[in-house]
């Protein structure tokens, strides 16, 4: 039996929506490190978009210097030994990027309170790495059903008027990135399988369609066909958010 590789490919879509004025996701595509992510920027005067671009470059930037020694970078963190070398370099780029979003927001009054979602894919050696901190999402689309790979770090809370009376409800984050000076990301893995797609997604798209409702027929195609497809189809449902859509395709190769 001949050797494999993995072969990973992503593509993407994103769009500040039809009613925000300034689009604050990123969105991070490098098949070259199978390294795939979504942010969604919180925070007042569009510091969320300056939280998200922070988070991005210091993720991106780590994945890509431990490459080549993932085995023995060991700062500023050391291993976790429940987890892989994979999920260990992702673990530890995404605490980096809390630290640097975090520290950006206390130097600086005008990003006071500024933080990030992120939802993370690494694909290296033989693992498939899940990182996750807030409510953007990962979600498997095949083989099979639509299947949610992470756990919103959200809840429903009261609003109230001035003489205490309830008016509604909205959703609140209960984590992100930059929001505390320490975070400890929800991680997973898997063995790189013969193939999976999966989606990652911000809450532009999941908080108005139903994944597991969509015809199947929208998951097929080109992993940037599929992401500009959902993409429109969650500006045609009425988002009133920021959409970010991004599609990877993991498998192995004889």
């Amino acid at each position: 039996m001949g050797a494999t590789t993995t072969v990973t490919l992503g593509g993407s879509a994103t769009d500040r929506g039809p009613v925000r004025e300034v689009n604050e996701d990123r969105v991070l595509c490098e098949d070259r490190y199978g390294l795939y992510a979504i942010f969604d920027g919180v925070g007042g005067h569009n510091a969320g978009e300056v939280a998200s671009q922070l988070a991005l470059e210091t993720l991106a930037g780590y994945i890509a210097r431990s490459a080549s020694n993932a085995d023995d970078d060991t700062w500023p963190l050391g291993w976790d030994p429940r987890l892989s070398a994979t999920s260990n370099r992702l673990r530890t780029a995404v605490v980096l990027a809390n630290q640097r979003v975090h520290l950006a927001a206390q130097s600086d009054p005008s990003l006071e309170g500024m933080a990030t979602t992120v939802a993370a894919v690494l694909v290296a050696g033989n693992v498939v790495s899940f990182a996750h901190v807030g409510d953007s999402r990962i979600y498997r689309l095949e083989p099979g059903p639509s299947r949610l790979l992470t756990e919103d770090d959200a809840a429903t809370v009261d609003q109230f008027d001035a003489d205490g009376e309830r008016i509604g409800s909205r959703r609140a984050l209960t984590r992100a990135l930059g929001a505390e000076t320490d975070v400890t990301p929800s991680m997973a893995e898997m063995p790189v399988p013969p193939h999976i797609r999966l989606l990652l997604c911000s809450d532009g798209l999941h908080g108005v369609i139903g994944l597991e409702e969509i015809d199947p027929e929208a998951f097929i195609g080109a992993p940037h066909s599929v992401a500009e497809r959902l993409m429109t189809q969650a500006i045609d449902a009425g988002t009133r958010d920021n959409v970010s859509v991004l599609v990877v395709d993991v498998g192995e190769k004889a």
